[in-house]
């Protein structure tokens, strides 16, 4: 009975122990639950600067101008051809860009077959003239002698006929010049009658022909500037579609034939001649016309995509204390490119360019 009452008294005990834990614990502010996260403050946002690209007005000159490209050709120029016969080309002796006197040989055709009949021509004249000897020599009379010398004299057309084509083979030039082009024909390639075998041209009286978007800007005797890879040329509209108007009446009025090598023009088009030497390999080349219509000297320029309308007024965006401002600004010569301005900025403003 007295282990009973102990045991009792011990769980007790225990128990108030346990009681007294338990709410030491809760005073304490301590808990089995796990903690709250703490509230964090929220960030502060700080703007970003703005940032631009500048470019810094400047004073240049200006010029409005009319550029064209065309190829530098001669006022005097040659197409060789053989004109009455056709032949296997045997041999070339020049090559494009060569320099040739006039005279010089250029091609020839084969003329074996040509010398064969040359042979055999001249042993039937041969034989024909001893018969007339024969006959003189036994006293035939006139007539007799006279009619079997008609067969010699037309053995010698025959032969001249032959000779001429022989000589004929052999293509000159008909003038000193430059061979600009030759045609696609090799040696051992048939040429016909006609057909062009080599292009001379005479290296001075030079022009360029141009074809512009309007022509009326390039009157007779104006002056133009060619440039030819960096070096410029002076030169001079000598040809334009209402002067060939002009220049074609007269010539069907007169009927005078077309001068051996002279250019052929063609409507639309402006033809300017150089007024200064050029190289002598400067045929062939390409180059630029430069009509210069309107120069502004000393003048502050900007792009033209930089000017923006605003309300109806032109304005450049001009970069002043860091901060962006549109400036009114007046317009004066104008390119495709660039524009003067008059007023509203300075040399030196930094313009906004975005």
């Amino acid at each position: 009975m007295k282990d009973i009452n102990f045991n009792r008294r011990t769980k007790r005990a225990a128990a108030a122990l346990i009681c007294c834990a338990v709410t030491a614990t809760a005073m304490s502010g301590c808990y089995l639950l796990p903690d709250e996260e703490e509230v964090l403050a929220a960030p502060t946002v700080k703007a970003s600067e703005v940032t631009y690209t500048t470019v810094t007005a400047k004073r240049k000159t200006l010029e409005k101008k009319i550029v064209n490209s065309g190829t530098v050709n001669s006022e005097k120029q040659y197409n060789l051809s053989y004109e009455t016969q056709g032949g296997t080309i045997s041999k070339f002796y020049v090559h494009a860009g060569d320099k040739v006197k006039k005279g010089d040989k250029i091609c020839e055709i084969d003329t074996k077959d040509i010398e064969y009949q040359i042979a055999m021509k001249e042993l039937d004249r041969k034989r024909a003239f001893l018969y007339t000897e024969v006959l003189y020599d036994n006293g035939a009379t006139q007539s007799e002698y006279d009619r079997a010398y008609v067969d010699v004299e037309k053995l010698d057309i025959e032969l001249q006929k032959l000779y001429d084509q022989r000589d004929g083979a052999v293509l000159t030039a008909p003038a000193s010049g430059t061979v600009s082009a030759l045609a696609d024909v090799r040696v051992g390639d048939y040429t016909n009658p006609g057909q062009t075998i080599a292009t001379i041209m005479q290296t001075k009286n030079l022009y360029i022909a141009i074809k512009p978007n309007d022509c009326t800007e390039f009157t007779i005797g104006r002056k133009v500037q060619i440039r030819l890879d960096e070096d410029y040329y002076e030169g001079e509209v000598f040809m334009n579609p209402d002067e060939l108007a002009d220049y074609m009446e007269k010539q069907n009025e007169s009927h005078d034939k077309l001068e051996q090598g002279g250019i052929d023009y063609e409507a639309e088009m402006v033809y300017i001649r150089f007024t200064e030497d050029l190289p002598s390999d400067a045929v062939g080349q390409l180059a630029d016309t430069i009509l210069v219509l309107d120069t502004a000297e000393n003048a502050i320029c900007v792009s033209n995509n930089l000017i923006k309308t605003v309300d109806g007024e032109k304005v450049v965006y001009v970069l002043k204390d860091g901060e962006k401002a549109a400036v009114p600004v007046e317009i004066g010569l104008q390119t495709g490119s660039q524009s003067e301005i008059t007023s509203g900025i300075n040399e030196g403003d930094e313009l906004v360019i975005r």
